[in-house]
């Protein structure tokens, strides 16, 4: 079983690091229209966020907060700190708030801060040039959190209609995912791209796709990306 919180812990640290190390003004490919400096300030809110909804048991403001550039990795840091200590604190059957199907509970912010600093690590590698491929067991898990979570938030929200034509994703281990109804094609690929994809970070070239991939395209696109 993952463990979620030594996965945030582990490469919440190594962003934290290449903030450090990276020219803020950098474009960030995968994030149109943020520099380095707006996804690190993007996390250490999100990180803060989650925080607030873990130890407050109600959904938080995620508020601007001004850093400047001196002070980014030093708050970076304690941000991710605070959350890391508060998630080991707090027993993940605790309820709380969240905004994922229940139960909810604090292990949800385990999970879901986990996959969160894992998509943004990417981020932050491929505006260097230097993306690694995700580790298989995290961006499986990271699949299916996107089909138990987030497409039925979308859907229930009304921010995406399910594919009138679909496609089933082939994990490696095994595992398949349907987007869409009926399915007229396939799509394999490791875990790490099948993920990326979802997140519409890599293009659907990485996959393999047999069957029609019109269809393919189209359910892709209307999936979340966000």
């Amino acid at each position: 079983m993952l463990d979620y919180v030594a996965v945030l812990e582990r490469a919440g640290g190594e962003f934290v690091d290449r903030v450090g190390a990276s020219d803020l003004d950098r474009v960030v490919p995968s994030c149109p229209g943020w520099a380095i400096r707006d996804l690190a300030a993007h996390q250490g809110r999100v990180w803060e966020w989650a925080r607030q909804c873990l130890e407050t048991g109600s959904p938080a403001e995620r508020a601007e907060v001004p850093v400047q550039d001196a002070d980014l990795g030093p708050w970076l840091t304690e941000s991710r700190d605070s959350l890391v200590a508060s998630l080991r604190s707090t027993d993940p059957a605790t309820p709380t708030w969240t905004f994922g199907p229940r139960p909810h509970t604090a292990g949800f912010w385990r999970r879901r801060q986990a996959h969160e600093v894992t998509v943004h690590l990417w981020d932050l590698q491929a505006a260097a040039g230097t993306p690694v491929d995700l580790p298989e067991d995290i961006a499986a898990d990271g699949v299916d959190e996107v089909f138990s979570v987030f497409i039925p938030r979308q859907v229930r929200l009304e921010r995406m209609s399910t594919p009138e034509t679909g496609v089933r994703l082939h994990l490696p281990d095994g595992r398949s995912y349907d987007l869409g109804s009926p399915v007229t094609a396939h799509a394999t690929g490791s875990a790490g791209d099948l993920l990326l994809a979802l997140w519409g970070r890599v293009p659907l070239e990485r996959l393999d796709i047999t069957g029609d991939p019109d269809a393919a395209r189209m359910a892709f696109q209307r999936a979340l990306t966000p």
